[in-house]
């Protein structure tokens, strides 16, 4: 994939300049950061040349407006479709992300392959360090708090938020799928409590990391309830497309220990499902014992 054209001066102001004195006030932080950080984005784009191939495969989206993107995620504590969502809809992110109204966003599979090259191409710290001053030096990060901004911990906890949403959504996916074919009296008793707690409901990605873990797990114990009642059911209910998605990720993200404990697995293998929405979008590693670095891949015919 080749790097885009990349307009220096950009469209910020051009498009929202307008209305932009109305809406955000000159300590605003996606003002600032349109104004202060973005400029500091926008020099280190030299650096991430290497990886993209210049004469192979089409344009992909704008490599500093993905580092940005990658920022906000981590600050704000969301997930990658949450993320394409705000970009596409969110005034603030658009201002911030030198983004035009028009911008329409992009598939959040994009994400998954922008941190892969980040990695495999030796970028991943790039930006982080003159980003983290530059959000200290406007406030929007304390100085001596215990935020960390280096590439490893922002990749890592993006990384952790998606594959929280990976089992949610797939988990959702399936519920989905059984509905129509299960009528209300087939239904088992937990069925009310799940379809409120995966589709009708949205988690706060924002919330502590404790709670996180704790939805972790319980993600874990839904997904083992819900197909430890499937096993013994019609081949056509345990066997459909989503409800195979689900217990193939369940198997990939958890492990049942000795007395039915329930774990989180640590270490991802090669091949592990990372958008239920799009199966091609895999977790990748490299390396071996202490030197293995972990990250998603994207198969794509155009990369």
């Amino acid at each position: 994939m080749s790097l885009p054209q990349f307009d220096v001066q950009g469209s910020l102001f051009e498009s929202l300049g307008a209305i932009a004195p109305d809406l955000f006030a000159d300590n605003d932080r996606y003002k600032l950061f349109a104004k202060k950080i973005w400029p500091v984005l926008a020099s280190c784009r030299e650096q991430l040349l290497d990886c993209y191939d210049s004469g192979n495969g089409r344009p992909g989206v704008e490599p500093v407006v993905l580092l940005g993107v990658l920022i906000f995620q981590f600050l704000e504590r969301v997930p990658d479709r949450q993320a394409v969502e705000l970009v596409k809809y969110h005034l603030g992110w658009k201002l911030a992300l030198n983004l035009k109204l028009s911008e329409g966003g992009f598939h959040a599979t994009t994400l998954v392959y922008f941190r892969q090259r980040l990695i495999e191409h030796g970028k991943a710290e790039v930006a982080m360090k003159a980003v983290l001053a530059a959000l200290q030096k406007e406030g929007l990060v304390p100085k001596r708090s215990k935020q960390r901004l280096d590439s490893t911990h922002v990749l890592a906890a993006v990384a952790r938020l998606s594959t929280l949403e990976c089992v949610r959504e797939t988990l959702a996916l399936a519920l989905e799928e059984l509905k129509p074919r299960l009528a209300i009296e087939q239904r088992p008793e937990f069925w009310e409590l799940l379809w409120e707690r995966y589709v009708e409901s949205k988690l706060d990605y924002k919330s502590s990391e404790e709670t996180l873990q704790a939805k972790r797990g319980q993600a874990g114990s839904d997904c083992l309830r819900l197909l430890q009642w499937l096993e013994p059911c019609a081949t056509e209910l345990g066997q459909g497309k989503q409800v195979s998605l689900l217990r193939e990720v369940f198997a990939q993200q958890f492990v049942l220990e000795a007395e039915g404990k329930l774990e989180p697995v640590k270490v991802h293998a090669t091949g592990v499902v990372q958008n239920p929405h799009d199966r091609q979008a895999e977790w990748s590693a490299k390396g071996r014992g202490k030197h293995k670095k972990e990250w998603v891949r994207l198969q794509s015919s155009d990369s």
